[in-house]
């Protein structure tokens, strides 16, 4: 048996849950702009959402793709003001509030993406959709660590759990701010932390 454990499971894409998702993905439907923008030079493109991941992901596309359609589900866009001036200006976006996606469309690949606005159906002509609607933690194993309620693993500044001998650093916890760097420092400070912990036990 394991004398420690750390989790570092990270997080996952939440899904839209849509018919047509799982059969596009990877097929014209992605969830990483950063990824996958390049891969849509001069097509039309919708994102689906209205917080910063989504205008992150719309003020990439502007400078690749023909046009882009923002499709959101609230009334207005919730992401920073400075994102949303830029995007406001552009005229290679269009920003669909008060909208839900319905279904992805397709062939081979996706070719259109409907939505319903107003207790109305349309559907859009796009070859790519970029799904930037948040992320889930991959924590559901881990049953008896204490969580928020999003699911994120709860630490202290030494990446202590509530269970003494695990671990957790990374997206999957509730650490300020979630980038790769601060994930790896918080690696780094989790294992020092474990290293601490066996040396105190010996």
């Amino acid at each position: 048996w394991a004398k420690t454990v750390i989790v570092a499971s990270g997080k996952k894409s939440r899904e839209l849950g849509v018919s047509g998702e799982k059969e596009f993905k990877n097929k014209g439907l992605v969830y990483c702009a950063t990824c996958d923008a390049p891969l849509f030079s001069e097509d039309d493109v919708a994102v689906i959402g209205g917080g910063n991941s989504a205008l992150d992901a719309t003020l990439q596309l502007m400078k690749i793709a023909n046009y882009v359609y923002i499709i959101n589900i609230t009334d207005y866009l919730t992401g920073d003001e400075i994102m949303q001036e830029k995007i406001k200006k552009s005229k290679k976006v269009s920003i669909i509030n008060n909208s839900q996606v319905i279904e992805i469309l397709g062939d081979n690949f996706v070719n259109a993406i409907k939505i319903e606005k107003d207790k109305k159906e349309k559907t859009l002509a796009v070859q790519g959709i970029f799904v930037e609607i948040g992320l889930i933690p991959n924590s559901n194993f881990a049953v008896d660590l204490n969580k928020t309620k999003s699911g994120e693993i709860k630490v202290n500044n030494k990446n202590e759990t509530n269970i003494p001998g695990i671990f957790a650093a990374g997206d999957v916890t509730d650490v300020f701010e979630k980038q790769i760097i601060i994930a790896a420092g918080e690696g780094a400070k989790a294992t020092l932390s474990v290293f601490r912990y066996l040396s105190s036990r010996k």
